[in-house]
């Protein structure tokens, strides 16, 4: 008789591996035998054991691992409890109850850790490990996904020693297991008890390698990358070079871990190759600008430290203190990684004053500078904050000057090349660039908001309304929205999920998908004004701290117009890059080009067009763009790497920590979920939480549903979603990480709770 693999694979390895005493049937064996079943797990088994399934369907190409029911902690010598809980895993195979198995198994309490290997990537079949470790005698907390625990994932080819003592162990019983079953990659349950592993269940891992790519060539030429980057010679202070995927333009949150070349080229020429360092200068801090701040690598996106850490430096602080600053930051960062990699700037570098000075000499009683010089750090950088306050106005004027431009550009008869270039030199200089420093500004307004409550000039509850109650984008869009659809789509049409990708249907393309079932929950809320001895209170700490011609009035209105002109530049620049795919797609029917492949152009070679002329045809030279762009997309899919670069090890061997998640609100809710890719069939997202991998404000349609809440896996306290959550007082975890993401799809319902900062499946 054919077995499961879950049972033939024990059976063949039992003999050479530490593997749980065990035991099986088929249903129409114990209908038969019940008593003597029951009698028998009872003699083979001492203590406690656990009931599992073992079905053929679990052995298909697509897994089903976890499908059915399993129930842990069961008492040896309870019959009732055995009996009853063998019928429950029966009855959990539905109609397929009379050709599966059960299988009891031994469970082995107090163990130090208990985890899930897979040989391969589960995604792509590439040489690298993944191990999902918990600290925790619950064997089915991993593959349940009700816990996150810390994931190991390392290139199999790895020198050994640079593994830790405990993955070293792993893989030296990886290895044995890989010489047992050759050729195919494996899927593990394992447990560590008094350092012994033990071999709870093993089945193949039904992914398939590219065996084309040469993983090996690729990381080591990373590693060489890294290594001249770090030792690169430049005017900027700090000999440490560090990468993170979530720090300052957040490009995780924004673009994803894989973006397709024309939203990456995009969000790189329109941002991170210059404006976000004019942008620094033009505020008052240091002058980076020449310098890139977004490092692409193996298609992954990330961020350069030195250089954004920089550009939060201030010019008339001396090179002294800027060393010095720059070493506590590195060494900070260092010790608190995780904690810090997606809250660098509201949580350890200095780029403004609030009205809590106390944040800011406790961030500093560790470093190195003297009374004195912390004194003058914090001097400088108030002066910076009164004069950066000053520039909002000119701001909101360069933004609104550039609608004109658009419109002019938008109405001309030029053709697609032209007005694609055109559009976006004024996305450049009349939308990323003020929207930068409008988005610097409001994060500066929110430091404000949380010192007046740090302060107890406010209370948390008259936080929450200040911050629902201020003039909002959203609050602008539903109210339209309820008005005239016409005036909406001509208002908002042009927004889409993920600004930058070309394939993502915008509003106006996808109204019924997106806003059809939509049933938003009218709220009153109410309204928050500064009462006259909360502004006593402000003006108080405004002189103590020296604030040069500012004064509550002037503090507060900066507050509310800088979050909303945030949120109306970012309306203002996204239209334009609508506008610049519009023509896009006009230049690739006038020429022949599949819209489907648009995603695969670079940007910069279609702005090349417009100032070099060739006999070449334009045709023939985007498609090999594009056929190349391809190719290397499909090529980087294949690899894996970490949020944070530390070192070149980092490339072979990372481990994902808890996220440290940012939760809005204080509420709590059991709710069922949705996760939220693209909107191809109409979704009614009503009375559900929201899932979103990378939220940007072409996600905002969600709020005119009635959703329960939401959850990111990317974002901070700052993200465009803790904003929104905040505005309309939806419970949120903002940031959850990679790795807790792709658990929820395990569960059927999730408990998420704000006020003790809890999420996990149910």
């Amino acid at each position: 008789m054919k077995l499961p693999q879950k049972i033939t694979n024990l059976n063949y390895i039992q003999k050479q591996f530490n593997v749980p005493k065990y035991f099986y049937f088929k249903l129409s064996f114990f209908l038969k035998n019940k008593e003597k079943i029951i009698t028998d797990i009872k003699k083979k088994f001492k203590n406690k054991i656990i009931i599992r399934s073992a079905s053929y369907d679990e052995d298909n190409k697509i897994s089903n691992a976890g499908k059915y029911l399993s129930i842990p902690n069961i008492s040896s010598k309870n019959s009732n409890e055995i009996k009853n809980s063998i019928i429950k895993v029966f009855k959990s195979f539905g109609s397929k109850k009379n050709k599966n198995f059960i299988f009891i198994q031994e469970y082995i309490e107090n163990a130090s850790v208990v985890g899930v290997i897979f040989t391969s990537d589960p995604n792509n079949g590439a040489p690298f490990r993944t191990i999902n470790f918990n600290n925790s005698n619950l064997t089915d907390l991993i593959t349940s996904g009700k816990s996150n625990g810390e994931i190991c994932y390392y290139f199999k080819d790895i020198k050994k020693t640079d593994l830790n003592k405990k993955t070293k162990k792993i893989e030296t019983i990886i290895y044995k297991l890989e010489n047992k079953f050759p050729k195919i990659a494996l899927d593990i349950e394992f447990l560590i008890l008094k350092n012994k592993i033990y071999i709870l269940q093993i089945r193949q891992l039904n992914v398939k390698r590219n065996s084309k790519i040469n993983f090996k060539k690729s990381l080591k030429d990373l590693e060489k990358k890294i290594l001249k980057m770090k030792h690169e010679a430049t005017h900027l202070i700090g000999k440490k070079r560090y990468y993170s995927n979530m720090t300052d333009w957040n490009p995780a949150e924004i673009l994803g871990l894989k973006p397709k070349p024309l939203a990456i080229s995009i969000y790189e020429s329109l941002i991170t190759d210059e404006i976000w360092a004019e942008s620094r200068k033009d505020l008052g801090y240091n002058d980076t600008t020449k310098i890139p701040l977004l490092y692409s690598f193996l298609g992954t996106p990330y961020i350069d430290l030195r250089t954004d850490i920089n550009s939060f430096l201030i010019p008339n602080l001396s090179k002294k203190i800027q060393e010095k600053l720059i070493n506590f930051y590195f060494n900070q960062f260092e010790k608190n990684t995780y904690k810090l990699y997606d809250k660098i700037e509201s949580s350890l570098v200095i780029n403004c004053i609030s009205l809590d000075i106390n944040k800011y000499k406790k961030l500093l009683s560790e470093s190195t500078l003297s009374k004195k010089e912390k004194d003058e750090v914090i001097n400088k950088y108030i002066n910076l904050t009164s004069k950066i306050i000053f520039k909002l106005n000119d701001n909101i004027k360069k933004y609104e000057s550039g609608e004109y431009l658009l419109n002019q550009q938008l109405k001309s008869k030029n053709s697609p090349i032209n007005k694609i270039y055109l559009l976006y030199n004024i996305c450049k200089n009349y939308g990323t660039l003020p929207f930068a420093n409008l988005a610097r500004m409001a994060f500066i307004g929110v430091e404000f908001v949380n010192s007046f409550e740090k302060l107890n000039i406010i209370s948390s509850d008259e936080k929450k309304s200040f911050l629902e109650t201020n003039k909002s984008i959203s609050q602008e869009m539903y109210e339209v929205l309820k008005k005239s659809k016409s005036k909406f789509l001509n208002n908002y049409g042009h927004l889409r999920p993920n600004t930058y990708e070309i394939s993502n249907p915008n509003y106006k393309e996808n109204f019924k998908n997106y806003f059809e079932k939509t049933k938003r929950k009218e709220t009153r809320l109410k309204k928050f004004s500064f009462s006259e001895n909360q502004k006593k209170k402000i003006n108080y700490y405004l002189k103590k701290n020296k604030f040069k011609k500012i004064d509550a009035n002037i503090l507060i209105n900066f507050i509310k117009s800088s979050i909303y002109q945030r949120e109306k530049s970012k309306l203002f620049f996204t239209k334009i890059i609508n506008s610049i795919f519009t023509e896009l797609k006009i230049l690739s029917k006038r020429i022949g080009l599949k819209d489907a492949n648009l995603s695969y152009l670079n940007i910069k070679n279609v702005l090349s067009l417009y100032n070099n002329f060739s006999h070449h045809d334009i045709i023939k030279n985007l498609n090999k763009d594009i056929q190349e762009n391809k190719k290397t997309y499909r090529y980087n899919k294949n690899f894996n790497l970490p949020s944070i670069i530390l070192s070149k090890k980092d490339i072979y061997y990372f481990e994902e920590k808890k996220a440290s998640p940012t939760f809005i609100t204080n509420k709590k809710i059991i709710s069922k979920f949705t996760i939220l890719g693209k909107m191809s069939k109409k979704s009614d997202l009503n009375d559900k939480i929201i899932c979103i991998e990378n939220a940007d404000p072409g996600y905002d349609f969600i709020f005119n549903y009635k959703i329960n809440g939401l959850i990111t896996a990317f974002g901070g306290p700052n993200s465009h979603m803790s904003i929104r959550c905040n505005e309309f007082s939806i419970p949120a975890a903002i940031g959850v990480g990679e790795l807790k993401f792709k658990q929820l799809n395990k569960n059927n319902t999730l408990y998420l709770n704000c006020e003790k900062k809890m999420l996990s499946g149910i």
